[in-house]
């Protein structure tokens, strides 16, 4: 079953925080549902174990230290109100992401020249995933992965491995940093890809070839007959040949993904579904959009019977 998109949010800032970790106890009392998605297939691994705890019983939020107790068999403390408190041992786990359960999952569409485990470049931060037939080319192109590509000194470090592995044509370099967090120094000789940005958001965290051979390509064809036009991102939509609309947001886009394909297959969507896949909190469709997007879009949408589409 693929990952729900909160899930897959969940993972991906995992992923940017410093150590790629999270606490058991975080995991538990904010992210039930997507942490078991995740335990389900495999993406996260027990790291160890951290013995301080949040009081069970005192309603505080002062991180308690915890020491062991043979007596009751585990790891607690001394409560003043209610004496001694066993935590429960899957609240003091560590857990991580796991690597190759990852790009593996990230690059099962692709034709690579080997399905062998990736290469640790820089170790928890850049790997090399091998080399894949990418759209029509005849050569395969060298891709490689890195998180916390918005962090100044690991961006450096990423610069230094790319100079010492030089590629005779452009390499991508897919990463968890998401677009508006990537900094403006290019790297000579790679695209640089956020992962967010090419998922295929019916298949969890498998990446779409065709968006990243339309990413290669730069700007693809339009055609301008057409009266609905999505770009293969998700991240142009063209209106009659004569209307543009960008997005950013992942929401946004899952959004009109759904909608650009209901149109083209006569089909149209309540408003709950639409927010529901797109992960998104907001209540009505105006909301997620936001004032200025949903003033380009609301001309040609329309609400039948409380089900949206494209009206042209």
């Amino acid at each position: 079953m693929p990952l729900e998109p909160k899930a897959v949010e969940l993972l991906l800032s995992i992923l940017e925080n410093p150590g790629g970790k999270i606490s058991g106890s975080l995991l538990s009392d904010h992210y039930p549902k997507q942490a078991a998605a995740l335990n389900a297939a495999n993406l996260l691994k027990l790291c160890g174990h951290l013995p301080v705890a949040v009081s069970l019983e005192d309603h505080d939020d002062e991180p308690v230290a915890l020491t062991w107790s043979a007596d009751h068999d585990g790891y607690g403390y001394f409560s003043p109100s209610a004496g001694w408190v066993t935590v429960p041992h899957e609240r003091l786990a560590v857990f991580g992401v796991s690597y190759p359960v990852l790009l593996a999952q990230m690059m099962v569409q692709f034709d690579l020249a080997s399905r062998g485990a990736a290469t640790a470049l820089i170790p928890d931060i850049l790997w090399e995933v091998g080399d894949a037939r990418i759209g029509r080319r005849k050569t395969r192109t060298s891709i490689w992965f890195a998180r916390r590509l918005y962090d100044p000194a690991i961006h450096r470090q990423i610069v230094d491995a790319a100079a010492r592995r030089p590629n005779t044509q452009i390499r991508l370099l897919l990463t968890t940093t998401t677009a508006a967090r990537l900094p403006d120094q290019p790297i000579p000789g790679h695209l640089i890809v956020p992962v967010g940005d090419v998922f295929d958001f019916g298949a969890g965290l498998a990446i779409r070839p065709d968006i990243l051979t339309a990413r290669l390509d730069g700007t693809s064809h339009i055609d301008v007959k057409e009266r609905l036009y999505l770009s293969p991102d998700g991240r142009k939509l063209i209106i009659n040949g004569n209307v543009t609309i960008n997005f950013k947001s992942r929401i946004h886009i899952t959004i009109i993904r759904q909608l650009v394909d209901g149109f083209k297959n006569g089909k149209r969507y309540r408003a709950s579904e639409l927010l529901d896949v797109a992960g998104s909190s907001a209540k009505t469709l105006r909301q997620a959009f936001g004032t200025k997007r949903w003033k380009e879009l609301e001309p040609h949408l329309t609400s039948i019977d409380d089900l949206w589409g494209f009206d042209l």
